[in-house]
């Protein structure tokens, strides 16, 4: 009995004693600041710097979108290395929208660590056809700082 009594306080100690999964704490406060019903737009014709939002993953998602609609915007010359390359691409064809919105739907994390917000999002544009409908960002935590690793659509 004894044995099984110290075998569990073994177990406890190291229990409170590893450390704590913070993708998981971050999807939680991501998940608690979220109002589902919470649509963010965005027109190049009057986007603002900074983000007033208390929350780094919504911010960055923002800050995307704001350089997807104006990849030469100030803030986006600090948001290079959050995002993906192809936000940055120059090319008429690419029929970037002047006007996006969108509304998470969804927060899920994913085996390697990373999580996957889905947004429905609307714009006036096609931008690799990422722009309008469902619209996922795959996103990683690296220091306390949200990073898009990735952007893509899904078909419903």
């Amino acid at each position: 009995m004894k044995k099984t009594i110290l075998t569990i306080l073994y177990l406890l100690l190291i229990t409170a004693c590893s450390p704590k999964d913070t993708t998981v704490e971050k999807n939680k406060e991501a998940n608690s600041t979220l109002d589902k019903y919470t649509v963010f737009s965005f027109d190049v014709s009057n986007l603002t710097s900074g983000c007033n939002i208390d929350s780094d993953l919504i911010c960055t998602i923002n800050n995307a979108v704001k350089c997807i609609l104006n990849p030469q915007f100030n803030d986006c010359k600090k948001q290079k290395d959050k995002l993906p390359s192809f936000v940055f691409m120059q090319d008429e064809s690419l029929q970037r929208p002047t006007f996006q919105s969108y509304k998470i739907t969804k927060i899920t994390p994913r085996e390697d660590g990373n999580i996957e917000v889905y947004t429905q999002s609307s714009c006036n544009g096609n931008w690799f056809g990422l722009c309008n409908g469902n619209i996922v960002y795959v996103m990683k935590n690296l220091d306390s700082k949200w990073y898009i690793k990735d952007i893509y659509a899904l078909e419903f």
